[in-house]
């Protein structure tokens, strides 16, 4: 059954996603140790709790700050186009600490509705053991449709804490995770985003973990203007740094602004001989 088919045991078509690869893919040294180093200083210094979400005003990068961490990210992104073998377009991406909670089972593109049986909802208090006899799951758009891939680099060492792994499953209500990964520094692993790539992050039982989040969408999507200064977070990210699409659309404007220089306009010869004269008397005091 395709993902656009109608089920077999549930009245509602599956969420859209634009996700054409499934499999899950090893992005090894993506990054420098340099490009780290410059993404803990950046993490460092602007550092958002995201546990209160209803800040002010989201930090201001300087424009050094912002071309970097969109180098970067841009990176992974081209990492990642050159192993789907499509085009993609950074839509956000964070530099995110993990805490004790960790991130329950979920997948990033598709919402978790229900689970149905014979065209019937099943009860909540049912619903995993439902799934895992068969019944199927039904996962609504969410509000990221948009996009298609994910990516998660490692930013230090698996050494260096306790718990976070990352876990995938093949389906929701799996038991036992198919896959688990501790990344090495630099290292990651790139993903879909629809209801193929249910993953989940272990919480941080002692230490720190520090990883580069990416999101992308395919090249000919926009993104809905409501979704562009967006952040989304689960209970269990920690202290983050947030690219939004705003940002990326935003200061490459300011810089342009910055750079941008005024020349006066003379209306006439007298006016023109006047700034002339002026140069030259300001050169010959120096």
């Amino acid at each position: 059954m395709t993902l656009n088919e109608q089920p077999q045991h549930c009245p509602f078509q599956q969420g859209k996603t634009l996700c054409k690869y499934h499999g899950r893919l090893r992005l090894y040294n993506v990054l420098s140790k340099a490009d780290m180093r410059e993404l803990r200083w950046i993490w460092d210094t602007h550092q958002d709790d995201l546990s209160c979400p209803w800040y002010e005003q989201k930090p201001t990068f300087t424009l050094h700050e912002f071309e970097g961490f969109r180098r970067i990210a841009q990176k992974v992104v081209d990492a990642m186009s050159e192993q789907y073998r499509e085009p993609l377009v950074l839509d956000q991406a964070t530099v995110s600490s993990t805490n004790h909670l960790g991130h329950p089972p979920h997948a990033d593109n598709v919402q978790f509705d229900s689970v149905w049986w014979r065209r019937r909802q099943i009860k909540q208090k049912d619903e995993l053991a439902a799934a895992r006899g068969g019944a199927e799951v039904l996962w609504r758009d969410a509000k990221t449709s948009y996009r298609n891939y994910s990516a998660t680099v490692a930013l230090t060492d698996p050494s260096e804490y306790g718990g976070g792994d990352m876990e995938f499953y093949d389906e929701w209500g799996q038991k036992e995770p198919s896959e688990k990964h501790r990344l090495k520094p630099g290292c990651g692993v790139a993903f879909c985003g629809c209801q193929r790539n249910v993953h989940a992050v272990t919480g941080v039982r002692w230490g720190f973990r520090l990883v580069l989040l990416i999101w992308t969408r395919p090249l000919e999507v926009q993104v809905p203007d409501d979704q562009k200064h967006v952040c989304y977070f689960r209970p269990g990210t920690g202290l983050s740094v947030w690219l939004t699409t705003a940002d990326l659309q935003d200061y490459p404007t300011r810089q342009k602004q910055k750079r941008q220089t005024w020349v006066p306009v003379c209306s006439g010869r007298k006016e023109r001989e006047e700034i002339v004269e002026a140069k030259i008397g300001s050169s010959v005091e120096q």
